[in-house]
């Protein structure tokens, strides 16, 4: 494969820049920027090396070398640690793209690595899990499913599929129900073939309960256009993220910004102000913010003085959070006496911020202690799409072991093999085999 190279770290001022390479004869590609590199390099050995354009050195780094087939994609690998100024950090990259040396699409690292058999889909995926878990016990189980892939629900949709294939083939070669597989039948092999559509079933029901539109905790602030949701936005933030105007419709779409806490992250989404809108553009970002009410774990209606009025209990009924009703520009008005507004803040002058932002932490640590990051489940839509393919033909064999067609049983679990090959990784047949052998001793 043609080598690839990537910055590991945001192009942001900072003292350290990380630029990772992947590909074939790494160490030569490279001299034509270090040709001070000793030869060959040492496998897992850091080099102090001077980058030198035209006889003139462009910076000190640190370079560390793995050699294929040692490293992560299982090619040769190298990691650049130079100052981390970004424009550094971008003349490097030109330099190798002007010698052939290609920017990495995103997640192609991890795809050589899958590509070279290196890691499972399965572990890319709890990989990719641990670098965006929102809060540190999310990161925990996922690290837990990396670096121990026996744990993970599809390891044990595979082990119990490979148990009911193995009691197929023995019911298929043994039809005479030797004394060691007199347990065996078609009517037991089609109970445990429903047992295991169950499980399938409970796995993919969990998957739909626990997906979500948002990593994390969730904050949709919505209320009428001009009643300050985007000045409460940025207040949260401590920055301006979204534009604040006295216009109506200026917010037309769903802005994110995140907070976070030792907990986990709160993610914040200004949204669109609620009205009619002959606007296209505007009215999507309504529509959208309509979609948010029942994704979102909290809901802050904000209102003000000039959209004083709140929203029937109905318009709520599909959230799955609480809803917040709260009074913002208190600076030029305070809502009246009894109503149902729970915080008066003020974005403008900060009055009530705090406390507003307290009760939201709250709510938020509750949110992940409550949630359970090390139940397992399935963790992607390619996982969930793989158990619905398999519990398709799971069911289809059943069919046809009840109409004792044990033979186009067969055919649809080794079709389900090919799914869990797709999903997990290859199942050499023999395993099956030494299944068949291991549980029901045959050949004694």
């Amino acid at each position: 494969m043609d080598p690839i190279i990537a910055p590991v770290t945001a192009l942001i001022p900072q003292p350290v820049g990380i630029l990772r390479l992947s590909g074939a004869n790494l160490p030569d590609r490279i001299r034509f920027l270090f040709p001070d590199l000793p030869h060959p390099l040492e496998h897992r050995k850091i080099y102090r090396a001077m980058p030198v354009q035209h006889g003139h050195p462009l910076d000190e780094c640190l370079l560390l070398y793995f050699q294929s087939p040692h490293s992560f994609t299982g090619e040769d690998v190298i990691e650049i640690h130079a100052h981390g100024n970004p424009y550094n950090i971008r003349k490097l990259l030109a330099l190798f793209h002007d010698h052939g040396i290609r920017l990495a699409k995103p997640g192609e690292f991890t795809l050589r690595a899958y590509q070279n058999h290196k890691i499972s889909l399965l572990k890319a995926e709890s990989l990719h899990r641990m670098i965006s878990a929102p809060s540190y016990a999310h990161f925990q189980a996922a690290h837990h499913h990396f670096f121990d892939p026996a744990t993970h629900p599809l390891a044990h949709v595979q082990d119990q599929f490979l148990d009911l294939l193995a009691s197929l083939f023995t019911l298929l070669d043994h039809p005479d129900s030797e004394e060691d597989i007199s347990t065996i039948s078609t009517s037991s092999l089609s109970h445990d073939l429903r047992a295991f559509d169950r499980t399938l079933s409970s796995l993919l029901l969990d998957y739909r309960k626990r997906h979500r539109s948002y990593h994390g905790f969730s904050v949709l602030l919505a209320g009428h256009p001009n009643s300050g949701k985007s000045s409460l936005f940025n207040r949260f933030l401590k920055d301006n993220r979204a534009l604040v105007s006295p216009l109506p419709g200026t917010t037309r779409d769903l802005i994110e910004g995140h907070l976070s806490f030792p907990f986990g992250d709160i993610i914040f989404l200004d949204s669109a102000g609620l009205r009619s809108s002959s606007d296209s553009l505007e009215s999507a970002g309504i529509q959208r913010t309509r979609q948010s009410l029942s994704r979102v774990d909290c809901i802050l209606w904000v209102s003000s003085p000039e959209h004083p009025s709140l929203p029937s209990p109905t318009f709520f009924h599909r959230s799955r959070g609480p809803v917040l009703f709260v009074w913002n520009k208190a600076d030029i008005d305070s809502p009246g006496s009894g109503t149902s507004f729970e915080h008066v803040v003020s974005a403008r002058t900060r009055k009530g911020i705090s406390s507003l932002l307290d009760r939201l932490r709250s709510l938020a640590h509750g949110f992940y202690l409550a949630s359970d990051p090390h139940r397992s489940s399935i963790e992607s839509e390619r996982q969930r799409d793989s158990l619905k393919a398999l519990q398709k033909l799971i069911r289809e064999a059943i069919a046809r072991i009840d109409a004792q067609q044990v033979d186009l049983a067969l055919s649809s679990l080794e079709e389900g093999k090919k799914v869990l090959d797709d999903g997990i990784g290859l199942i050499p047949s023999s395993e099956v085999y030494e299944r068949v052998f291991k549980r029901f001793c045959l050949g004694k």
